[in-house]
């Protein structure tokens, strides 16, 4: 195994090389791992990847070829490699979990320390539950002072085995919100959950930010762990130039941060800045939340054509919560472009508040007397009947026959909704 490691680190320095799972990511040189997944096996791809000019195929078939290296259980390689990673990484890890914004957060944190000249590492796009922890981990900037990375749970004890992965040295819970339910008994048990994060066996330093009564979480964490309020804090803020300037004290230490953007954001910069500050003392620049950090993490603008129509499309299609679709929507209606259509995906694992979340947005999306918007899932179809005046559909098939027969009157395009929608597809249809 230690002969692999070092075949592995020998072509990433060489090559600059990336790990990957999925052949259709492959570029010259990178290292295919075949990974096998409940509908198919990634190994039976091993020829499309030596094809594709992989420098290195890692595969569960013994097949003779100097590309590719036979392990008998590649999950088991990955898990082993991950464990060798960790510990020959000498930066400090950082770990944000919540139950919305931690890609935002993550993508913050990363822009703090690399405009203060550190060398940062972050975790890709929003890839936050244990494959892709591992997709992360294997392809970590080994010369990086701090990595950020963020995890994700749906499930009990996933946080357990995310920790165990990945042994974080410092520890953010960005908010727990009862509005992801989904496979937990109650909200109690979902805070529990969430807080198993802090049993890092290298943790140096955490911090929460929570609103609500913390007896309860009190006794479910050590020392290590601070609680800070933000609500608590934005009592001074001043906007001059479309910027935010937030003056606060805290635990007798006057703060001042600038954000660009509104109150979420506001709320990020505001829990970024106290978050670094409890392991870096001296950050010169005193901006705390930079726009790339919604830019590079929060959807990406896709230019192509439908006929022959331009159009651009802006893909929020991984991923939704309450609070995150409400916010995009009305960020985006307040763009100031021409001919707008909403695609709207429903929002999973909301547990026994779904209904309710879901006719919030259709209310919301009725206030702001928006016309072209389509709403995708079975979570939205039920209301199909009260709000005759939208579109509803069960898949997001209908949705491409609407765009091709109206192309005429639509120029921008936004998608998001959970992933299992898979509106992601709806971009790949026009993309070129």
């Amino acid at each position: 195994m230690q002969k692999i490691y070092k075949i592995i680190s020998n072509l990433k320095s060489k090559y600059n090389s990336n790990i990957v799972f999925d052949t259709r990511l492959i570029r010259k040189n990178d290292i295919f791992i075949g990974l096998k997944t409940k509908n198919n096996d990634g190994s039976l791809f091993y020829k499309n990847a030596i094809k594709k000019k992989a420098s290195l195929v890692i595969a569960n078939i013994n097949y003779n070829h100097d590309k590719l290296l036979y392990v008998k259980d590649t999950h088991l390689f990955v898990k082993k490699f991950c464990k060798y990673i960790i510990e020959s990484y000498k930066g400090k890890i950082i770990a944000v979990t919540g139950s919305v914004g931690k890609t935002t957060f993550k993508e913050n944190i990363y822009h703090i320390l690399k405009n203060n000249s550190i060398n940062t590492y972050r975790s890709h796009k929003n890839y936050n539950n244990i494959l892709g922890l591992q997709f992360s981990i294997m392809n970590i900037n080994l010369n990086s002072s701090y990595s950020v990375f963020e995890l994700g749970i749906n499930n009990p004890n996933e946080m357990t085995n995310l920790v165990k992965t990945l042994k974080p040295h410092y520890c953010l819970v960005t908010g727990i919100e009862n509005t992801h339910i989904g496979n937990f008994r109650n909200f109690n048990h979902l805070i529990e959950n969430k807080l198993k994060i802090f049993n890092s066996n290298r943790l140096i330093k955490g911090l929460i930010n929570y609103n609500y009564d913390t007896r309860y979480i009190k006794s479910k964490i050590n020392s290590k762990v601070k609680f800070v309020n933000v609500d608590n804090l934005k009592k001074n803020i001043l906007k001059k130039n479309k910027k935010f300037l937030i003056n606060f004290n805290y635990k007798n230490r006057k703060y001042s941060i600038i954000s660009s953007k509104g109150e979420y954001c506001i709320n990020i910069a505001i829990i970024s800045c106290l978050f670094i500050k409890t392991f870096i003392k001296n950050i010169k620049q005193n901006i705390f939340f930079y726009n790339d950090s919604i830019i590079e993490s929060r959807g990406n603008k896709v230019l192509t054509y439908i006929d022959s129509k331009r159009v651009v499309f802006f893909d929020h299609s991984y991923n939704a919560s309450p609070f995150s679709l409400k916010q995009q929507i009305l960020s985006f209606n307040e763009r100031n472009i021409i001919q707008k259509v909403y695609i709207l995906g429903s929002m999973r694992e909301l547990g026994v508040k779904s209904d309710y979340f879901h006719r919030q947005i259709i209310e919301l999306v009725a206030n702001l007397k928006l016309t072209k918007v389509i709403f995708i899932g079975d979570e939205f179809y039920k209301f199909k009947k009260r709000f005759d005046n939208f579109i509803f559909y069960m898949s997001y098939v209908p949705a491409i026959k609407y765009l091709n027969k109206d192309v005429s009157n639509i120029k921008n395009i936004f998608v998001m909704g959970s992933r299992s929608n898979h509106l992601d597809r709806i971009i790949k249809k026009y993309a070129r």
